[in-house]
This record gives structure tokens, sequence and C-alpha cells, in this order.
């Protein structure tokens, strides 16, 4: 069995070129050091079967440079100090290189491996690694106006900016991953034997005394979640019957800009998680839809509830152009907690959206289907590729619930992290003839009649609302006239009673509106006094003559109460920019549900 002594001999001897291989890669010299420490924690845990290999550096590298890269990508902003030009120069013409181009150069030149072992190393044939060698020699050569036989004594002048980086010594690596072999030991020793259950339900439920411990940092993501825990082509039978699913990509999402999703914000939703995986999956037919599973490892259950609250927040105020968040549900027995979100873009590019959220665990897993031209899969079965994705990943240590029986319960929209309690860019209607993205200003507090109508002239502050905010939307560079938009105003009233007399005020004086003002009329009233859950709304066309009688001005107006809060939305359209009345009840309806994230229902599903 190989020694400790050999470990020690090893770590003394390929550290430092570890670390200016994970340095050059990411141009990061904090990311690059504690991956590299970490990479050599994790080769002492596994030093038995590590140890016997041809060249354990193999074993290593891979694991160093994909944390490194990790780890530099969650703070993208960094920019190391105290480098030369030439340095500085050098790592600038690294970073111009796409992933491959550059780990095929770095491995050439710092890591002397051959091409059979760097195309295994990337994840291609030797062909393409040549391939990916011959680019990056080329563009390097160009950025800094070298001969390609200088290479690599340009990449050797990067060993004087790691001169005075520090390691730990043999003796500390060689007792942390004792450690961790150790702290390996116990988890094994107590971890539920997980079994997948071909047609029935599975439930694994954490013992009650379950503590939310965390991972240790070291702990490298393939051994978390190996890839062969993602959806594979042969579980999307039900999802798109008669359709044949081909694996388009599998990364660590540490390359590129990193947005694989409609509506990503950034990265990762846990900035300092211990992995990721993304696969994206494509079937044949027409339409065809694409899908893309992501799984993101926590190191606590904490950190992992607020990368499912953050993954559910990108959909539910994503700011994409024409994007509607149609509806949402709960999934009950699916991991911890779940929801699937329908989401569309209409018209002639249409697209259909049905993106599954669950996280067990220390996992937040997502599954997004899209669907050019057509109707998106229906939601029960995207229901169950959501489960199947997390039935996957049940096996691993940091998984918590799995699959019971899952079914689709209507909730409320999730936040959508605009403004608590108001609409959000994704709640609007998209405009049949308006291509622009609708944009929305930053929730205020206001005084006076913001949202109100020639009929109503609603003064939530007069009327003694205790708070008051406003938010106004329009569509900026769309060549819309400037009267064009839309604003809501939420007030907070003292009582339920308050409210209630509120709202009804503003129904009275719309119902009167064409008998006391003979420039306006009413042409649609639809008042909902008893809606869901004590609830009420209605909805008004007004239709305004201006200029002697001879031009008419239309607006679109709704109101609704969810306990003490009052929300009034007012929609100034414009010719071929208006929505028809079912379109305008959906949006009061929807401000209505919003209302509830100010005052939850106290039996919510």
């Amino acid at each position: 069995m190989p020694s400790a002594e050999e470990f020690d001999e090893f770590y003394v001897e390929s550290r430092r070129r570890l670390l200016l291989q994970a340095f050059a890669l990411t141009g990061d010299l904090g990311a690059a050091r504690s991956a590299v420490r970490d990479a050599y924690v994790a080769a002492r845990h596994h030093w038995a079967k590590v140890g016997r290999l041809p060249d354990p550096e193999t074993w290593v590298r891979p694991r160093a440079w994909t944390t490194a890269q990790r780890r530099h990508s969650a703070r993208p902003w960094h920019r190391e100090k105290g480098l030369t030009e030439s340095q500085t120069a050098v790592l600038e013409a690294l970073q111009g290189l796409p992933d491959g181009d550059r780990k095929a150069l770095l491995l050439t030149h710092l890591a002397a491996a051959p091409m059979d072992q760097i195309g295994q190393e990337i994840g291609v044939t030797r062909e393409r690694a040549e391939q990916h060698l011959q680019a990056a020699t080329a563009a390097t050569a160009l950025a800094l106006d070298i001969d390609s036989t200088g290479i690599r004594a340009a990449l050797g002048s990067l060993e004087g900016a790691i001169a005075g980086a520090r390691l730990p010594r043999a003796p500390i690596i060689r007792r942390s991953g004792v450690r961790r072999r150790r702290v390996h030991a116990v988890v094994a020793s107590v971890a539920l034997v997980l079994t997948t259950v071909g047609a029935g339900a599975l439930v694994v439920e954490r013992p009650a005394d379950h503590v939310d411990r965390a991972v240790p940092a070291a702990v490298e993501q393939a051994q978390l979640v190996p890839r062969t825990m993602l959806l594979d082509p042969g579980m999307l039978a039900g999802l798109a019957p008669g359709r044949q699913w081909t694996t388009v990509t599998t990364n660590d999402n540490t390359g590129g800009d990193g947005i694989n999703s409609l509506c990503q914000v950034r990265r990762f939703a846990d900035e300092r998680g211990l992995g990721t995986w993304v696969r994206t999956l494509r079937s044949t037919g027409k339409p065809a839809h694409r899908l893309t599973e992501t799984v993101e490892i926590s190191a606590s259950e904490h950190a992992a509830r607020a990368a499912y609250d953050t993954t559910v927040g990108w959909f539910a105020g994503c700011t994409n152009a024409r994007i509607q968040l149609l509806s949402a549900y709960g999934v009950p027995g699916v991991g911890d907690e779940a929801q699937l979100l329908l989401l569309r873009i209409p018209g002639p590019a249409a697209h259909a959206y049905v993106v599954g959220v669950a996280r067990t665990g220390k996992l937040t897993v997502s599954t997004l289907v899209e669907t050019r031209g057509a109707a998106a899969p229906e939601r029960n079965r995207a229901m169950h590729t959501l489960a199947l994705a997390v039935q996957g990943v049940c096996g691993s240590e940091v998984a918590g619930q799995c699959i019971g029986t899952p079914r689709l319960a209507p909730v409320l929209p999730p936040a959508s992290g605009e403004g608590p309690g108001m609409l959000a860019v994704a709640d609007l209607p998209a405009l049949e003839h308006v291509r622009g993205a609708w944009v929305g200003t930053d929730p205020a507090p206001t005084r006076g009649a913001i949202a109100a109508t020639t009929c109503d002239r609603t003064d939530f502050t007069r009327a003694g609302a205790l708070k008051t905010r406003s938010r106004t939307f329009l569509i900026p560079r769309s060549k819309l006239p400037a009267r064009f938009g839309m604003t809501e105003t939420v007030g907070e009233f003292a009582s339920v009673a308050k409210a209630r007399a509120f709202l009804h005020g503003i129904e009275r004086e719309m119902s009167t509106c064409s008998r006391t003002s003979l420039a306006s009329k009413v042409t649609v009233s639809h008042v909902v006094p008893r809606a869901w859950r004590g609830s009420e709304y209605a909805l008004w066309r007004l239709e305004n003559q201006v200029n002697n009688q001879e031009h008419t001005v239309g607006f679109w107006m709704g109101a609704a109460r969810v306990g003490r809060h009052v929300m009034q939305v007012t929609f100034t359209p414009a010719p071929q920019a208006d929505v028809d009345e079912q379109s305008f009840r959906a949006l009061v309806t929807r401000a209505r549900d919003r209302l509830y994230e100010l005052e939850p229902p106290k039996d919510t599903p």
C-alpha cells in the first residue's frame, strides 16, 4: 500500500507546478491556492488508490482545476495585484481563449501531458484536442506578438507571480486528509441505503434528529453527485412520447458565461456552493424540445434553501422581453420542496417553457423544458420529469427527501424580488405588435392620485392609507406615444373595513361615471365582490373623448383588495398596443395575488 512518506514526497514535488497551472488557468491566485490545497487533501484521503496510479498528478490536477475555476467564476470582478506588464499580458491572452483551447495549451506547456491525456482531461478525442492546441497556439502567439516557440517561456514568466504564495506543509495536508477520511467513514456508517423503484413511489426521510451539518469544502463534486445521477435520454420517454432524446452537453458550469437557461441572472444560485452540474438534452421531431437540467451542491441545507429561493425567483422575476409567467404549482411529493412554473413568449416567435425547481437536502435541482413555436409538454409530464431528476440524485449522501407521490397544487406566484405585493415585469401582458421589453420603476412611497382615472380620481393618502407605494411600467425605445404606460399603486389601511370601504368607493364612482362626466364612457365593467379567500376585485374599460370629441383615448383600470391592502392599476394603451378584457382581467387577478405577499392566507396550499 502506498505510504504516507510517498504522499509527502509527491505533494512537495508537484505542488508548485500544480499551483502555477491553476493560476494560469484562472488568473486568480487565491482561488488557485485554495483549490490546489483541497485537491491534495482529497488525494491524501484516497491515497490508497491514488498512490497506485502511474501518475497521481492526473488524479489531482482535474480536481484542482475544476475547483479553481468554480471559485474564480464566483467572483469574476477579482483582479490580481502586483503583476508585471508582461505577466498581465500573458493572463489576458489566456483568458481570451475558449476553455478547451486554454486547457490544451496549459496541459502541453505546463504539464507536459501527451495528447491522449490532454483529450481525456478535456473530454474530447485526440484529434479534437490537437485542434484546440493549434487554435490556442495561434491565438496566444498573436496576442503576445511572439513566435509560437516563445509560448512556453511566456507561461513560465507567471512563476514569479506565485513565488510568494505559501502552501501548507506536507504534515498539515496529510492530517487534513486523514480527518476527511474519518468524516466520510462516519457519514457512510449512518447513510441511508436508497433504492430506485421503477413504477412505485419511494419515500426516504432523514432521521428526526438530523442536524444540518456543513459538508467539508474539500469534498469533490463528482464524489457527492456523480454524472451518472443526472437525467439520461432513456429517462425522458414520458416527457414527449414518440420522441428520441440525445445528450448535447454536460459540464460543471465553470466555462463560458455560465448562463445556461432563460431568466438566469448569474452563474450560480449558490456562489459558495461545492459544485454544479449542467446537462442539456434535445429531442427529435417537431416541435423540438430542449431540456436543461441543473444540479447545485450546497455546503448546508440553509444555503440550499437560499439557492432554491434564488432559482425560483429568477423565473418569477424574469425580465426577458415579452416573457409572461402564466401559472405556478407546488409539487408535494418531490424532495423537501418543489415548484413548477409555466411561462411563455407569445407571437410569431412563440416559445413555451415549463420550469421545475426542487430542493432535496443540500441539493437544488432544476429542469427547464423549452419548446419553440408550440405548446410545451403537458405539465404533469414535466412534473414527473422533475421527480425523475430528484430521484436520480437521491443516492447522494447530501440528499434529503426523495420521491413520494408527486402531484400538482396551484399556488400563488413566487416572489419576484421586484417589490413585495406589487406586479412584476413577468406578470405583464405581451403586446402583439410591440417587441420591446417592459421595464418597471422601483416601488416608491407616493402621495396623490397616481393610478387614478378621470372617473374615480382615487387618492389613497386622502382616503386614510397608512402606507402607499407606486411603480410605473413602460416599454422604452418602442416608438409608442408618450401617454402609453401602466401604473400600479398599493396602499395599506388600518382595518379590513376601511380597505373594503375604499374599494367600494372606487366601484361607486366608476358605476356613475358615464352620467357624471359627459366626456367619459365606461364600456366594460366587471365587479367580483367575493373572490378567492375573501378577496375582491373589479375592472373597467374607460373611453375619454378629447379634442372637441374628435379623438378618443382609452384606459383600462382595475382594483383589488386582500385583507387591509388595496391595489389600483391603470393601463393607458396605444393603437396597436392594447389588450382585450380577458388579458386585463388576468393582470388584475395577478395583481390581487401579489397582495398575498403582504398578507399571506393562513392556509396557503
